[in-house]
């Protein structure tokens, strides 16, 4: 492609920090490493192979220059750019690159906001960009508004562009809505768990490999979880009120909410969905009796079980999940993280650490994807620009930055940096065959009328006062609001 050409030097330099990278959407960077990274050392046979290590660049690299000057007019094209701090530089040096090599194009960055119903307003309103970025839970209803193009025409336009030999179909066919494209991944993540192999071996426990099962599971984050004196949580003498060291931990990332995507491939592995099928109910899903039970097993599993910290706990510590791993003071990360953190974990001292598979529930092994991608605005004025700079960022050259933070769905990005033999790349690799269909793309409602009210739910369980929580009660009264606001919910169209 012509983009490769013209981006040869900014790859040359940035390849080597990217290879085999990932980085955490909250965590502070570590200081910047000046030596080269060591070789991956073969895994031994009874424990997981250390990560393969990538250092950060040790200066930003120089976007290559494309034609000094445009002989038309120059078209200025905006987009949502949703890069995290410690990734700003390598979003800023695409965007250069861009404009470089486009000339009559002046890519301009507008900041995703935060907050989903200013996004949503963006739309009705008609300010958004001319490239819009959302999750994948809110293609149907910005869709649904009139806010997205099909880039059926346009792709058919574009005969140096094959979307079935470009991406892999799974994450392609993601950014479907009534069977139509109108978006294309930034990148993805599928979720695993991080383990401290430090703690493992000092207990004397072997690293959980593919199969292993949310009884097993229990039962290591049992043997991981220590109090003060020592003892663990299988123990008479074990102490409760002074742990130490924790076995495990919930998707929770702060506030009064629990994560409410990572608790989805809780639920998929233990045969238990959200919503009917056509998104008009969820009656009979999300009250299900294998809901109730997963439920009931996660509750005891942090009141009863006692090896994952409360959001109480978390909240008046000021210690979150990734803080009490990289302090040495959490065994087993079950926060359904995707690959972010290499970076962080790599370089931070004396720790040692892997990942592993999810584990099977009684339903099987199944996970949630977690994706976000662009489409043009429907209103944009400048479609054929649009799409140039939306093909920029979704393939090579945009995605060997983007493969920084996430998985990638561009195959040949793919290939060259998240290789499959890698030990740390091929967990997460090995884990999107198990991809369940997400329940969020079922309504343009899901959103607001189960997600929101779910991760709600979801944070007063994980709170102290979770342990008497009435499971069955709580789901059934959740399904009876949720199909209430799916029946009543209406589409704003787009002004």
């Amino acid at each position: 492609m012509k983009s490769k050409l013209l981006w040869n030097m900014f790859c040359t330099l940035l390849v080597v920090s990217m290879l085999l990278a990932a980085c955490a959407p909250s965590a502070t960077p570590a200081p910047e490493p000046t030596k080269a990274p060591e070789s991956t050392k073969a895994p031994e046979p009874t424990k997981a192979p250390e990560p393969t290590k990538a250092p950060e660049p040790t200066k930003a690299p120089e976007p290559t220059k494309g034609p000094a000057t445009c002989t038309g007019e120059v078209v200025t094209v905006r987009v949502h750019d949703w890069s995290s701090a410690d990734r700003q530089q390598y979003w800023d040096q695409v965007i250069q690159a861009f404009n470089d090599a486009n000339p009559c194009i002046k890519a301009e960055s507008v900041k995703l906001p935060e907050d989903r119903a200013v996004r949503l307003n963006e739309i009705s309103a008609g300010t958004a960009p001319d490239l819009v970025a959302f999750d994948s839970s809110d293609l149907p209803r910005v869709y649904q508004m009139g806010a997205l193009m099909d880039l059926t025409s346009t792709m058919a336009k574009d005969t140096a562009f094959d979307a079935t030999k470009e991406f892999f179909d799974s994450v392609w066919k993601t950014g479907f809505v009534d069977g139509k494209p109108v978006a294309i991944s930034k990148d993805y993540s599928v979720s695993a768990f991080y383990v401290n192999t430090g703690l493992f071996e000092k207990a004397g426990l072997e690293i959980p490999k593919e199969g292993w099962t949310y009884e097993e599971y229990l039962s290591l984050a049992q043997q991981l979880t220590v109090d003060k004196n020592g003892n663990n949580a299988t123990s008479p003498d074990f102490d409760s009120k002074n742990i130490v060291q924790w076995g495990t931990s919930s998707p929770y990332w702060g506030g009064d909410t629990g994560w409410w995507r990572g608790f989805q491939s809780f639920l998929y592995s233990w045969g238990a969905h959200t919503i009917s099928s056509d998104g008009k109910t969820t009656t009979g899903s999300i009250n299900s009796p294998e809901a109730v039970k997963a439920w009931e097993w996660y509750r005891d599993m942090i009141h009863t079980s006692q090896v994952a910290p409360s959001a109480t706990n978390l909240t008046a510590s000021g210690v979150g999940n990734d803080k009490l791993f990289t302090q040495g003071q959490l065994a087993i990360a079950g926060t359904y993280w995707g690959p972010w953190f290499q970076d962080t974990f790599n370089q931070t001292p004396g720790l040692k650490w892997t990942v592993v598979p999810l584990p099977t529930g009684p339903g099987g092994h199944f996970g949630a994807i977690m994706w976000m991608g662009w489409g043009i605005n429907a209103k944009s004025a400048h479609p054929d620009q649009a799409w140039q700079l939306l093909k920029w960022l979704t393939t090579d050259p945009g995605q060997r930055v983007f493969a920084l933070k996430a998985l990638t769905g561009d195959q040949s990005t793919a290939a060259e940096l998240q290789q499959e033999k890698d030990p740390y790349w091929s967990v997460f690799l090995a884990e999107v065959p198990h991809q369940a269909i997400l329940d969020d793309g079922t309504s343009p409602f899901y959103t607001t009328c189960v997600d929101t009210p779910a991760s709600t739910l979801l944070g007063k369980m994980f709170q102290d006062s979770g342990k008497t929580m009435d499971v069955k009660a709580e789901l059934d009264k959740l399904a009876a609001d949720a199909d209430k606001c799916l029946a009543e919910s209406k589409i704003e169209k787009m002004k």
